[in-house]
């Protein structure tokens, strides 16, 4: 694939990564708490302290892990291509 090509389906990709990590994060949340919605902005004064940084930590980690494993899919996608390439244009 080409440089800008692989670049957009990284991107896209990770979009999509992040979104459904989002949503599993907060229905994960849901779950947990009994039902109640996950925070919308930690840092208003009216969500607790604790639920602000346990929000922050789960979700920036899910999203993080998920963002990894992709990362991970596409190097190894690449380098399986590039020997391809390789084998077959030496």
């Amino acid at each position: 694939m080409a440089g800008k090509a692989q670049n957009v389906v990284a991107l896209v990709a990770t979009l999509g990564v992040t979104a459904v990590a989002k949503k599993a994060v907060d229905a994960t949340w849901k779950i947990g708490s009994g039902g109640k919605e996950p925070p919308t902005d930690p840092a208003d004064p009216d969500i607790e302290v604790r639920e602000a940084i346990v929000w922050a930590v789960v979700s920036g980690a899910a999203i993080s892990v998920a963002r990894m494993f992709l990362a991970r899919r596409l190097a190894r996608n690449e380098r399986r291509t590039s020997r391809v390439t390789k084998a077959v244009h030496p």
